[in-house]
């Protein structure tokens, strides 16, 4: 059976300030592209448990929380990330479930009011109306399918002490090529929400191919 394999790595800087790097990298060197993909899904399986285990802590302070991780800001300083509220990762799911289904309603009525989008491309998009466009001129091109591949709940505080909620994800994308051939891609995308609704989608997207 062919075996994916991912391009060489790049980095991405997200709007929250973080560096997103994505793709092979030294960590997952010489293995194979099932190999890899095998690797990523036991890296965010681990980060995901240390996240459930510190869940308890969620309502308290942020001195007594458990850090998971960390994020950095453009002026050099870093502020802890904590476990997140799990039930955010049921929110994605439905949400990306609502993209298959094509039901442009349910989208938007999960999205806030000031929903805002950045597609790979760095297209930005404004508003849900703006989203079911974009989303629209794609299904119609290529006809996309995502399949959640996993999923981080985390908080942290943005750079005015301000604790937000975010998911780190990662999909499969399937879609058609312009030749008619099946394209397959990981996308990374970072998700901020604000009271359940989806606030803000930064993706990041690679090609993986088939040897």
């Amino acid at each position: 059976m062919n075996s994916i394999a991912f391009p060489p790595r790049r980095t991405k800087r997200s709007e929250r300030g973080t560096i997103l790097r994505y793709g092979s990298g030294d960590p997952l060197q010489g293995h194979t592209g099932r190999e890899q993909l095998k690797t990523l899904h036991f890296m965010a399986l681990a980060l995901l448990l240390a996240g459930s285990f510190a869940h308890g802590e969620h309502h308290e302070s942020s001195e007594t929380r458990t850090a998971i991780g960390m994020q950095q800001f453009e002026d050099g300083s870093s502020k802890p990330l904590f476990a997140g509220d799990v039930a955010n990762i049921e929110i994605w799911t439905e949400y990306l479930q609502a993209h298959n289904d094509r039901d442009f309603e349910k989208i938007a009525a999960m999205n806030s009011d000031d929903f805002r989008g950045i597609a790979p491309t760095g297209e930005t998009i404004s508003g849900s109306a703006a989203q079911k466009e974009f989303l629209a001129a794609w299904i119609e091109a290529s006809n996309p399918k995502w399949r959640v591949y996993w999923v981080i709940a985390n908080d942290g505080e943005n750079a005015d002490g301000v604790m937000e909620e975010w998911l780190a994800t990662g999909s499969i994308v399937t879609s058609k090529a312009a030749d008619g051939s099946e394209l397959t891609e990981y996308h990374t995308i970072d998700v901020l929400l604000e009271n359940g609704k989806i606030k803000m989608v930064n993706a990041a997207a690679q090609k993986m191919f088939r040897e």
